[in-house]
């Protein structure tokens, strides 16, 4: 790679999560680390520039000296040029469908490591089969699912199908994931992104719903242990003694962590599960229909801008407070399930998991492609766990983040730990 003015861009910085992310980075990221910004409108970046260093003019990097870079998403002429002039791009500008395919592509050619916090697993599809050959060839890393989803499912696994190949020298067969706790607020890009991916996948995620209210969509051709894996997405679970319910990310999750297993070849067939623990029986159906409920009202634009109109949900660049965040929390427990043996595992987190966390993790990745590409990170387009797993799982722990695995049940950690019921 030729000498690039900066070692991280962080792409969309006027928005919730991206102005987020470079007060992230100008907090957390070492001394010296280039970091750019850019977007589409330079009077509104340089208003974010300004606010921030006034929040925070001792940073051990200076948000006032940072570069801006502007350009427009869906100009290929506008990315090339962006996109050469650093090592690794952090995009936070959604939906990715429409205003991040020419960012990768600009990525691959000019072999710029990239990462971003989609939830848009077709679309990553997408540009994996058409672009992953190049993207190995020019030994460049783009690196999608950053986030909220689908790290700590993702690396959840990654961890489990470690453990079980080390410790019980067996493959990784199922993992049945539970969302046990969780408080945290949602950003007007997500909704957009929401709206937009029910627009253009709805027959494929109508089907992902059918199966998930079967339980044919975790079904495995012989269960370990004679334990049941084929469950309906309403359900009693046996280990945790708490009712479940459908888990809005279940589809999404499911879908990366399966790429995953079959690229680490984590075991035959492998498969994972995810649902929400409620309280009883009557919750577990009403946050099952509530989820559905919403989805339809996202599909419709009609709904969907009533619902703006309405303040029922935040629009674009908009999304909770910073008190809000801070009070946040998430806890997934993990049972996992090898030919003969069940162990566990716990991904935790103590703040927002869906603002806090998730700018926690992409700023971890932004940072581990810039600074820790070693032999053992992938080239390709790829889920985190495929394409720099370990390294990005230790950056995590050690920032605080809990990946834990053992043969008993682990009890969440940090301040989560006080607040899951």
């Amino acid at each position: 790679m030729t000498t690039r003015n900066y070692d991280i861009l962080v792409w969309g910085a006027t928005g919730f999560t991206g102005s987020r992310l470079v007060e992230y980075l100008a907090l957390n990221a070492p001394a010296g680390t280039r970091v750019a910004i850019g977007g589409r409108n330079r009077s509104k970046i340089e208003a974010v520039r300004a606010k921030l260093a006034a929040k925070h003019p001792m940073a051990p990097i200076s948000l006032e000296s940072m570069d801006i870079l502007i350009g427009d998403s869906q100009n290929a002429q506008d990315m090339h040029a962006i996109a050469s002039q650093t090592r690794v791009v952090a995009s936070t500008v959604g939906p990715y469908s429409i205003y991040g395919e020419q960012l990768v592509r600009a990525c691959v050619k000019e072999v710029t490591d990239y990462c971003d916090i989609t939830a848009e697993v077709p679309w990553v599809h997408d540009m994996n089969r058409e672009l992953n050959d190049q993207a190995v060839r020019n030994n460049v890393h783009i690196v999608s699912l950053c986030g909220f989803d689908c790290i700590p499912a993702d690396l959840g696994c990654l961890m489990l199908a470690q453990y079980s190949r080390e410790h019980i020298q067996q493959p990784l067969l199922h993992v049945k994931g539970s969302i046990v706790g969780i408080r945290g607020g949602v950003s007007g890009g997500t909704m957009a992104t929401l709206g937009n991916q029910l627009g253009i996948e709805a027959h494929r995620l109508w089907k992902g719903v059918k199966a998930q209210m079967s339980g044919s969509s975790t079904s495995m051709s012989q269960p370990p242990n004679g334990k049941e894996t084929n469950r309906a997405v309403v359900h009693y679970d046996q280990t945790l003694g708490r009712w479940q319910g459908f888990w809005v990310m279940s589809m999404i999750n499911s879908m990366a962590t399966k790429w995953a297993g079959r690229e680490l070849n984590y075991g035959p067939g492998f498969s994972y599960a995810e649902t929400m623990t409620a309280r009883n029986v009557f919750m577990a159906i009403a946050q099952t229909l509530g989820f559905v409920y919403l989805a339809a009202l996202m599909f419709f634009s009609a709904t969907r801008n009533l619902l703006y109109m309405l303040r029922a949900i935040p629009r674009p660049g908009e999304g909770p407070s910073d008190k809000f965040m801070k009070s946040g929390f998430f806890s997934l427990h993990l049972e996992a399930f090898s030919e003969t043996e069940v162990f566990y595992g716990k991904v935790s987190g103590s703040s927002d998991p869906g603002y806090s966390e998730t700018i926690k993790y992409l700023g971890e990745s932004a940072l581990c492609l810039a600074f820790d590409r070693d032999e053992s990170f992938r080239p390709g387009i790829y889920p985190p766990s495929v394409a720099i797993g370990n390294k990005l799982l230790d950056r995590l722990r050690n920032r605080g983040c809990q990946f834990d695995v053992a043969r008993k049940i682990i009890p969440a950690s940090h301040d989560s730990a006080k607040k899951v019921q």
